[in-house]
């Protein structure tokens, strides 16, 4: 049997759907999600494999002004990303589109001219017909796009035809995963996300995206139970009161969110023990981004 195999980068401003995007499509929570922009900081690979297809999407972080060195590895990601990719998908949210700064993102990635674009609009449920006239009329000479979908990822709508697209311009190629695997995220880094998922929603603009976790244990107990201690890391006291909450009310909820979505995701009893501590400005240190694994 012959099989098709590719990786395909999702693109665009910060929010616009990505994260949500590949999670429906491969069907597990890859990267968090939130309402919030700047949710996803590392390259997340999503395994999609069906049949004689292999696709690997790789979730990116949203393209913005760099204010720290956070923001500059991050920004650097999506070139990485660029460079290894058989085709990508350009999000654009349909409810908030802004072609000015799309605009600015393909001048800035010329890269993207090396493999074939599909334009996708997401949300497109929260729009009407003549809006999406509207954005094809903006939108279809901004850019060589390969393909136009709207889609609304919430309510799994467009995702098949999408699918469909996709496969049409992957090349022929074994797979490289096992089709049980579903990303390359480890289960420590897994850990870490959802637990910073879990302040992000909790939280929303009270504690901005300072916010960072450490895991410093993960341990498989006598009992059955994995035992895992994390640390939630913030730039300012205020950020640490808040988020420990009266009482510690506040950090209990995040541990309690976050253990039920691993309990769930990784099939086991999990033990998670918080703890919230101070790091000022780790995201302008070089030395922290790469323990804490954003920068090898």
């Amino acid at each position: 049997m012959t099989t098709k195999y590719g990786n395909i980068g999702l693109l665009g401003r910060t929010n616009a759907g990505k994260s949500t995007l590949v999670n429906r499509i491969v069907g597990e929570a890859v990267s968090i999600v939130s309402n919030l922009p700047q949710t996803t900081r590392k390259r997340a690979l999503g395994i999609y494999t069906q049949d004689d297809v292999q696709i690997v999407f790789c979730d990116t972080p949203g393209l913005h002004p760099a204010k720290n060195k956070l923001d500059e590895w991050m920004n650097s990601e999506i070139a990485a990303t660029l460079t290894a990719l058989d085709g990508a998908l350009y999000l654009v949210d349909s409810s908030d589109p802004d072609l000015e700064s799309d605009l600015a993102y393909f001048a800035e990635m010329p890269a993207l001219k090396n493999f074939p674009v599909f334009l996708v609009f997401s949300k497109s449920d929260l729009i009407d017909e003549e809006k999406r006239k509207k954005l094809l009329e903006i939108y279809e000479g901004a850019f060589s796009f390969k393909e136009i979908y709207f889609i609304s990822a919430h309510k799994k709508k467009g995702l098949f035809k999408l699918l469909n697209g996709i496969i049409k311009i992957l090349p022929e190629g074994e797979f490289v995963y096992n089709p049980d695997e579903y990303t390359t995220q480890t289960e420590r880094e897994m850990v870490e996300e959802y637990i910073r998922e879990a302040v992000l929603r909790m939280y929303r603009q009270e504690v901005p995206h300072s916010v960072t976790v450490e895991v410093n244990e993960f341990k498989e107990r006598e009992n059955g139970k994995t035992y895992i201690d994390a640390v939630i890391y913030a730039e300012k006291e205020s950020h640490k009161k808040i988020l420990i909450g009266k009482s510690g009310t506040s950090i209990k909820k995040v541990g309690e969110t976050a253990r039920i979505k691993l309990n769930k995701t990784l099939g086991r009893d999990i033990y998670l023990s918080l703890w919230v501590k101070i790091r000022q400005n780790w995201r302008s240190s070089e030395e922290w981004i790469k323990r804490l694994g954003y920068k090898k």
